[in-house]
């Protein structure tokens, strides 16, 4: 009877070791075991993945409520007027063309391009936000005559120069800026090479510095080409720009430019 018993508990043994070996506890199928929680704490609870929320998308910002109210504070710098526009709810800075304004001057409500972090190179001053504006709409001023002798905006707030008699021979393998004007239906989005005269200059304006030169050549109108650059030069120098010619670019605010060369290299003559 002892060998039997002794038998059975042998068998037994076999029988179990080949289950543990053979045929797991859980199979693929099945889920794993719950996580073992303490005596009064809540079990974690776990977010399927098609559940999981997806980053929210921005909405595009709102446009600005016109640019309107009195002038609260007022500058002139670099061929452009500073002011701080106070509609009664908030303040707002604005710049434009040159502009007689006094503090207390009401401005109708228009609209421009707001620039963040604008730092004027001119005033030393850093602009958590601005405005560039085509024009300051002066309440009670008469509009302007569209039949007079006003000059034609180029660079942004800024009229085209008085064309120089001072001739300047163009570098070699360049152009005149006459030449620009006559083939830019050619030229366009072609590289040019031009030498010319610095008559104006604007630095850090809606993230470029302007320039405007001249040679001598051209008429009205075709006299004065634009130049956007991240090299900075002196009003007077004579330079040699290489850059890409575009044709009507619209920067916004009214900047429009029948012809410009973006982005280019300045070297002096």
């Amino acid at each position: 009877m002892q060998r039997t018993m002794i038998g059975s508990v042998l068998a037994a043994a076999l029988t179990l070791a080949a289950c543990t070996r053979d045929t797991p506890r859980n199979s693929p199928s099945e889920p794993p075991p719950p996580i073992a929680v303490p005596s009064g704490v809540a079990p974690p609870v776990m977010t399927p993945p098609s559940a999981v929320a997806e980053p929210a998308t921005l909405a595009p910002a709102a446009n600005p409520a016109p640019l309107e109210g009195t002038v609260v504070e007022t500058m002139d710098s670099g061929g452009y007027t500073y002011a701080k526009l106070d509609s009664g709810t908030a303040q707002v800075w604005v710049a434009g063309p040159e502009t007689k304004l006094a503090v207390g001057t009401k401005i109708g409500a228009g609209s421009g391009t707001l620039m963040a972090g604008f730092h004027s190179s001119t005033l030393n001053r850093t602009f958590d936000e601005i405005y560039f504006i085509a024009s300051f709409a002066i309440v009670g001023a008469a509009p302007p005559n569209p039949h007079g002798n006003a000059p034609v905006a180029t660079a942004p707030g800024k009229p085209t120069p008085m064309a120089m008699s001072e001739k300047i021979e163009p570098a070699a393998g360049g152009q005149t800026i006459a030449q620009v004007f006559a083939n830019v239906s050619t030229l366009a989005g072609k590289p040019v090479v031009v030498r010319g005269k610095v008559v104006k200059v604007n630095n850090q304006i809606l993230g470029h510095n302007w320039l405007h030169i001249q040679d001598g050549t051209g008429a009205a109108g075709t006299n004065d080409l634009t130049i956007t650059t991240p090299a900075t030069v002196a009003l007077g120098d004579v330079v040699v720009v290489r850059g890409t010619v575009s044709t009507n670019k619209d920067f916004g605010a009214g900047y429009k430019y029948a012809v410009l060369v973006e982005d280019a290299a300045v070297s002096p003559k």
